[in-house]
């Protein structure tokens, strides 16, 4: 997709921004300036690595393949009941992102990763789940690695899309693998 498309992809899911969420102390990231980006920049960028994103993003960036293509606001509250009035706090729609056709093709490719891929030994038989792994190398002394990982699993149900979850698991001792850690946390949730 070259260099621009990505950052702009990157940047439009949500990632190098704060989410807008109402916590306090909300990261915002590390997503460096596309002019900064190398060749070897583009291509590790590609598959995750480079650059790093909070869970609070990732799992909002599964929420627009969810919903259809639009960048929402996470919300902590979405009503107020006080003595049996009822206050909507509205949605707040960012942006669209994808179109609705690549958000249908994203879900779809997305529960074939998790029916198909190293997750489909944990992933709940009654629920489509549409998910995937990320088993990300820990970056130390300006290399990554080998044997220390963060494991993370995120994905909804994509039958109602009405869960969405995120489980990252920082260092795990029992599998550096995310399908033998996250997944199985995450379907137990």
């Amino acid at each position: 997709v070259g260099r621009e498309n990505l950052y702009s992809y990157f940047k439009n899911f949500g990632l190098g921004s704060k989410t807008g969420v109402e916590l306090e102390g909300e990261d915002g990231g590390i997503l460096r300036d596309v002019e900064e980006w190398t060749d070897i920049d583009l291509a590790t960028a590609a598959f995750g690595q480079g650059l790093s994103a909070t869970p609070l993003q990732v799992l909002n960036a599964f929420n627009v393949i969810a919903n259809g293509g639009y960048l929402l606001e996470p919300r902590i509250i979405d009503r107020i009941i006080d003595n049996g009035e009822v206050i909507e706090i509205p949605t707040k729609n960012i942006r669209k992102v994808i179109s609705k056709e690549t958000s249908a093709t994203m879900v779809d490719l997305l529960e074939r990763a998790a029916e198909g891929g190293e997750a489909k030994y944990f992933v709940i038989k009654n629920y489509k789940i549409a998910g995937k792994t990320g088993t990300a190398q820990i970056p130390e002394g300006g290399s990554y690695s080998p044997d220390r990982t963060n494991a993370t699993f995120v994905g909804f149900l994509s039958g109602t899309k009405t869960v969405s979850m995120i489980v990252k698991l920082e260092e795990p001792h029992a599998s550096v693998y995310a399908a033998e850690t996250s997944v199985p946390l995450w379907t137990n949730i």
